[in-house]
């Protein structure tokens, strides 16, 4: 009886230990299609057998929702615009390396025009002009590049991002070539100025050719010919001053409207000093009040935080707040309780001055023009003030922003760098 209840226990714990590490072994390969069959075993192995099953459920659904999630953002990474490549930071700094690249997508073969290579030394090998420039920045930042021939140059975005991953470190590579959208965006940028100049000159030129013609042919015979100024009479000679006096206007017009387009070129770098903001804008508010006063315009300085400064050039920016300030002065017409407020914020790395009124506001297809040069909504407006002050503000390492609810309110920002 004992040798045979020693024989059975043996048997109990051969069969125990062969399911673990039937088990072990399957956690181990990944293999999860193995089965445990709770009904050949007897009832003292059901409750394992189950655990078993279950566990190994629980890890093959595991590892299917990890492969559809890695093959959903593998597929987002491949198509979108931006060349990614993943290395290991030692294979940087190695002329051969047998371990592979992480990940290379479409865009960035694309971009450098290469194929999908396995190893990173493969990829170096093609472009080393990437290489050295990647390991100016191996331990992360960012830069641009310019590399192409004379045909098609390019110029990218290169950043690179440094992260440890299982104790070892990695290089997130990303670029992008930014030229080409550079380049269509100067080209729409001169096509809308342009437009706009074509449309100034045709507006000058149109009524100056036809007074010219007005002039030849009150001074020419039937035959074209110069007619003697004794043969003019007094109404003619009144019609060519009269003509002559509308082309000197729209010359002149023309000449302002040309000054204006250079100084619009011609914006001088600005001389940066310290300004205190509180008492910058209290000036302004002094300088304007005569003009808002007579406008019937309610001019309010808000709370300005007592230790706001700015590094600016202070005639420069004094221009753009007078051009703003009019600005609102024009867009209160007819309004009731029109009014302006000057504010200033700080942030952590920018400080915004504000110019807000209560006025018509702007409808956002205008809001996307406005700082175009020569664009204008007003009667007699230039069109050169909204876009000269973005150009001072962009001098200043800054920028000149736009918010507006037609009807409610309109607040330009100057955004400082702190």
């Amino acid at each position: 009886m004992i040798l045979l209840q020693v024989t059975f226990l043996i048997k109990y714990v051969n069969n125990t230990n062969y399911a673990l590490v039937k088990f072990m072994d399957a956690l181990k390969n990944e293999d999860y299609s193995v089965y445990f069959s709770p009904s050949k075993k007897g009832d003292s192995f059901v409750k394992v057998y189950d655990d078993f099953n279950r566990i190994i459920k629980i890890f093959k659904q595991n590892k299917i929702e990890k492969e559809a999630q890695y093959t959903y953002f593998k597929y987002i990474l491949e198509h979108v615009n931006l060349g990614i490549i993943s290395i290991q930071k030692e294979d940087l700094f190695q002329e051969q390396s047998n371990t592979e690249i992480l990940f290379l997508n479409k865009a960035a073969c694309t971009i450098l025009k290469q194929p999908k290579h396995k190893y990173w030394h493969r990829l170096a090998n093609h472009v080393p002009w990437l290489v050295e420039e990647i390991k100016k920045i191996a331990d992360g930042g960012k830069i641009l590049v310019d590399f192409g021939d004379e045909i098609e140059r390019k110029q990218l975005s290169l950043e690179v991002i440094e992260l440890q991953l299982l104790g070892a470190p990695y290089l997130i590579i990303t670029f992008q070539d930014i030229r080409s959208e550079i380049e269509q965006k100067e080209i729409e940028a001169w096509h809308n100025v342009i437009k706009i100049l074509a449309h100034e000159m045709l507006n000058s030129f149109t009524p100056v050719s036809s007074l010219a013609s007005t002039i030849k042919s009150l001074t020419e015979n039937e035959q074209g010919k110069p007619l003697p100024i004794h043969q003019l009479d007094p109404e003619d000679i009144e019609d060519i001053n009269t003509a002559a006096a509308t082309i000197k206007k729209r010359s002149d017009g023309l000449l302002v409207f040309v000054k204006d387009y250079r100084t619009i070129s011609n914006v001088p770098l600005p001389q940066l000093k310290k300004l205190h903001v509180k008492q910058f804008l209290t000036g302004i508010e002094a300088l304007m009040s005569p003009v808002t006063i007579e406008a019937s315009v309610d001019l309010k300085l808000a709370s300005i935080p007592p230790h706001a400064t700015i590094n600016a050039d202070s005639k420069l920016i004094e221009q753009v707040l007078i051009n703003l300030i009019n600005n609102s002065i024009h867009s209160l017409e007819g309004r009731e309780n029109p009014t302006i407020t000057l504010s200033c914020t700080v942030e952590t790395n920018t400080t915004v001055i504000q110019v807000t009124d209560n006025g018509a506001g702007i409808e956002e297809k205008i809001r996307n023009q406005i700082f175009i040069p020569f664009y204008t909504t007003k009667k007699n407006g230039s069109g050169i003030g909204l876009s000269l002050s973005k150009n001072i503000l962009k001098k200043h390492g800054g920028n000149l922003l736009v918010s507006s609810e037609v009807g409610v309110y309109t607040a330009f920002s100057l955004v400082f760098k702190n």
